[in-house]
This record gives structure tokens, C-alpha cells and sequence, in this order.
């Protein structure tokens, strides 16, 4: 017959008392319908208790199976001693030196095990003091705009720690001279800025991190300083440490683009500004449970430093020799000049939306409207083409060419002796040479090249690169700002009396 019991114990209960009583193992297993073997191991283990003791937290078993590293256990415990920062890939290293046969991965886990990294301490968001700080970030996005097609924009962003009072505008670069014309727009937005702003570690804002202090690029120094505020850079690794301003971003994404459409870039910049007014600035802040606009009119407008009277000049200063047709190049497109200028290096004032170009004497020669990079544009202002001069032929150029030096005029008869129809060309290809070579050098490289009759634009080539080291056309600017500093008269400090003398005889007028 079968016997049901309540639980395992109750059974092997049962099965050790009646064994004591006289039931054999053959009987107990026709009673319980259980197999012999099975009677035999409930029989054994009770008796192992009775003999070797019976502890309540069970049998202690041996950690793991037996592994090749278990010899190396003690003297990977040295070596950790020793030397407490040794990778698993030295430490495997010193192991098979030492006869170990087994793989790096069961190395690399026991360390793990024994030599556990502290864990990261917890981000604490804290709250700042009115005025006190402000942060900055860049986020990028594809847009599908309705007329334009698909297009990559960068959203700038800009929030006031204190108040939460955001700011943002889209571009399609991060550059530097973007980077501070936002921050400008940003400031203009509040009426003020924050006396510390903490930023990412991108090259416009920090070159590089040296003994755990960052290197601030010199150019974004010269412009915050201008705005009395201190840039704070994060630590590598650390971003989250800007948790201000990375909120936001899901904030845009989940109601300024959610269930909208844009034309173009224009729409989109114009409808970023609506959206601040009449979304961002009034809606209830999830943290400070008020509006940031109420916010930073009742207690951070007040504290946060004032505009400078001037604002800091943000415009692209670049030097470019004016093509032989009366143009310049600047990413990409073309802006006129006139013909008079041809072959002369000019001063190129790139706004952000408009182009000024200076002649070599700084007079303002031309004014466009700034086209966007990589369009590939000509911009020609008819009146630069009332000029007499000739476009094509030597005519345009002779000028340019005899003001390279003294020796220029022998070399350009004789030019004009070997190359009677392709005159203009070859003096053209040598101006072409001031962009990357001193006028000076030219001129040696033209007195040479006359010296061993070598009439043609690719002699002197050959000879300025032989002898001469290029130069970036904007160390030009360095070399003249060197002329002027040294031509300028010596001041010379007046005793304070003096002024004092000038001061009481204006007021007896």
C-alpha cells in the first residue's frame, strides 16, 4: 500500500524511526513505494548527524569548484599589497611568469571580487543665490523643415540657475564666434549677466584639463572677462554636474518641437522666441513650483551685473588678396571690390550678418550682406564696376606688381620681352604669391629670378619656395600693428600738479 505524508521532513521522519523499530530496507521500500537506494541515503545521512555532530546552518561547502588560481590566491594577495593600483592585465602578466596556465577573464573577475572600486558618490543638485550662476550647453537636432528639406541645427541653450529663466536659439554651428554672439543674445535676453556660468569642456571654452585646472582658451577669456563673469568648468566626466541646463532639452523636445511644423531655419529662430515668452518664461517649474519669469523679476533681475555700455566687438577679422576679377573669398562665397584693389591684400570684418572689406590703409572700400557658409554665392556691388581700369591684360595689375619693390620694373620688362602676350597672366601668378609669402621676400625671389633671366611667374615660384618660409597671411596684421606701436611718439607721464594747475585755471575763466 502507498502512504501519504505531509512534507519531506515528516516522511524521513517515519522512514529512521521505523528502521530503529526493525523494519528492514526492502519492507520500508514497498511501504512508502520508494526506491531502495533512496531508504539507504535518509538511513545514511541521519547517521552521519548521529556520529559527526549536526550543525542547524547546514553543511559548509567549499567555495566554488577547484580552480587553477586557487595556488595564486596568496601571492595575488601580495602583489595587491604591494602594489594596490596593478591592472589585471599586469597582474595576469606576472602570474603566468609564475607558471599560472589559466585564462586572463578568471583573473580580472577575482580582482574584481577582492579589489572592489569605490562607488560614485550621489549627484547632489544644489540651489544657487540670485544672480549667482548661470549654465550653458549645445544640443543638436534634425529638423525636417516644410520648404527647406532636412537640415542639422544646434540648439544654444542658456538657463539662470536661481530663477530657472531660460533662453535658447538654433544655429547651424557651434563655432566660436557663434558660441559668443549667443551669449550675447542671452545676455541682452536677462538685461544682465550671472556673476559665474558653468560649461562643458569644448575647445571653444577649454583647450585642455593640465594637473586638475583647466586651460581656458585665451579668446573666450577676453570675452567673458569683458562681462565681469567667471567660467566654471566642469570635470571631465562630470557633465551631469550642468543638470540645470540638460533638464530643459526634454522640455524643447516635448513641447517646443512636439506637434509642429517649420518652413526654415527663420521660422523655427522666430518661433523659438515666441515659445520663451509665451511657454518657457510662464509655465510652472516642476522644482521651484512658480513661473521663472515671476521668479527672476522678484528676486533675480535685481542681482544679476549689468551691460557694459559697449558691447564686446564679435566680428571675424581676416586678411585676403583680392582675385585678379575684383573678388574676395570668405567660406565660400564671393564678395566684390573695386577693380582698383585688385592683387592688394584687404581687411576682411565679417559680421554676422554683414561684410565689410577695408583697403590696405583701413578706408572702408565695401559693404555686403553676409551669405551663409557653403552656399557658394557672388555678391557684386555694381558701382565697383565703374572703375576705368581694364579688367583683363596687365593694365589691372602693373600698379600692384611695381609695388612689390624697386626691382619689380626690371623684372616686368623683361616679362614683358619673354611673355609679350601672357604678360598679365604671369604677373598675376606671381601676386598670387602674397598669400603665403612676405611682399619682401617676393621682391628678393624677382631680383634674383632678373639676375639669371628667368622671366616667368613658375621661376619665382620655384624661387621663393627654395628660400623663403611661408607665413599665414594673418601675421601681416602682426607685423603692422608692430610698425604702427613703434612709429607712435613716447608718452611721457605729467606730475599730478600740473593737471591740478589746469583744473583751477578753468574754473577762474
Amino acid at each position: 500500500m502507498v502512504v501519504f505524508v505531509r512534507n519531506r521532513q515528516d516522511l524521513e521522519h517515519r522512514i529512521i524511526v521505523m528502521h530503529a523499530q526493525g523494519w528492514s530496507i526492502r519492507a520500508l521500500s514497498r511501504h512508502f513505494n520508494m526506491g531502495r537506494n533512496t531508504i539507504r541515503r535518509i538511513l545514511r545521512k541521519n547517521q552521519r548527524q548521529r556520529e559527526k555532530g549536526h550543525d542547524v546552518l547546514g553543511p559548509k561547502r567549499p567555495f566554488g569548484r577547484p580552480s587553477k588560481l586557487d595556488p595564486y590566491r596568496p601571492m595575488i594577495k601580495e602583489l595587491i599589497e604591494t602594489y594596490p593600483e596593478i591592472t589585471g592585465v599586469r597582474l595576469v602578466e606576472l602570474l603566468v611568469e609564475a607558471g599560472f596556465a589559466g585564462g586572463s577573464t578568471i583573473v580580472t573577475d577575482y580582482l574584481r571580487k577582492i579589489r572592489p572600486r569605490p562607488k560614485k558618490d550621489p549627484v547632489v543638485r544644489f540651489e544657487t543665490e540670485p544672480g549667482l550662476q548661470g549654465q550653458m550647453d549645445w544640443s543638436p537636432y534634425t529638423l525636417n523643415f516644410t520648404r527647406t528639406g532636412k537640415q542639422k541645427v544646434v540648439c544654444f541653450s542658456y538657463i539662470l540657475g536661481f530663477s530657472r529663466r531660460h533662453y535658447i536659439d538654433f544655429t547651424t554651428d557651434r563655432k566660436f564666434f557663434t558660441l559668443i554672439r549667443r551669449h550675447q543674445d542671452a545676455f541682452a535676453h536677462f538685461d544682465g549677466v550671472p556673476k559665474t556660468c558653468l560649461y562643458d569642456n569644448e575647445k571653444t571654452v577649454v583647450l585642455r584639463w593640465e594637473a586638475g585646472q583647466p586651460v581656458y582658451n585665451p579668446s573666450f577669456v577676453a570675452f567673458i572677462t569683458h562681462y565681469h563673469c567667471r567660467p566654471i568648468a566642469c570635470a571631465p566626466g562630470r557633465a551631469q554636474t550642468k543638470g540645470k541646463i540638460e533638464a530643459p532639452f526634454q522640455y524643447i523636445e516635448k513641447n517646443l518641437f512636439n506637434a509642429r511644423k517649420f518652413r526654415d531655419m527663420e521660422d523655427l529662430r522666430d518661433m523659438a522666441k515666441w515659445w520663451l515668452t509665451n511657454r518657457s518664461d510662464v509655465h510652472i517649474h516642476d522644482t521651484t513650483g512658480k513661473p521663472p519669469l515671476q521668479l527672476f523679476m522678484e528676486q533675480e533681475k535685481a542681482s544679476l551685473m549689468a551691460l557694459p555700455i559697449h558691447a564686446y566687438d564679435t566680428a571675424e577679422v581676416a586678411l585676403r588678396v583680392c582675385r585678379v576679377d575684383g573678388f574676395l573669398e570668405h567660406e565660400t562665397n564671393l564678395y566684390s571690390v573695386p577693380f582698383e584693389y585688385v592683387a592688394d591684400i584687404l581687411t576682411l570684418k565679417a559680421m554676422e550678418r554683414e561684410v565689410f572689406v577695408y583697403s590696405p590703409d583701413l578706408k572702408l572700400i565695401a559693404c555686403h550682406e553676409r551669405k551663409p557658409i557653403g552656399s557658394g554665392e557672388t555678391v557684386e556691388d555694381p558701382d565697383h564696376r565703374k572703375s576705368k581700369k581694364v579688367r583683363y591684360g596687365l593694365a589691372p595689375v602693373k600698379e600692384s606688381f611695381l609695388a612689390l619693390g624697386d626691382g619689380a620694373a626690371a623684372f616686368l620688362e623683361g616679362l614683358k620681352t619673354k611673355h609679350p602676350r601672357y604678360c598679365g597672366f604671369q604677373a598675376r601668378y606671381i601676386l598670387r604669391l602674397k598669400e603665403n609669402y612676405h611682399c619682401d621676400d617676393i621682391h628678393r625671389a624677382l631680383v634674383h629670378a632678373t639676375k639669371y633671366y628667368a622671366f616667368s611667374g613658375k621661376a619665382v615660384e620655384r624661387i621663393v619656395m627654395s628660400r623663403f618660409t611661408p607665413r599665414k597671411l594673418e601675421a601681416v596684421n602682426n607685423r603692422s600693428a608692430s610698425k604702427i606701436f613703434n612709429a607712435l611718439p613716447e608718452i611721457k607721464q605729467r606730475p599730478l600738479q600740473a593737471y591740478s594747475d589746469f583744473v583751477k585755471g578753468s574754473f577762474h575763466v
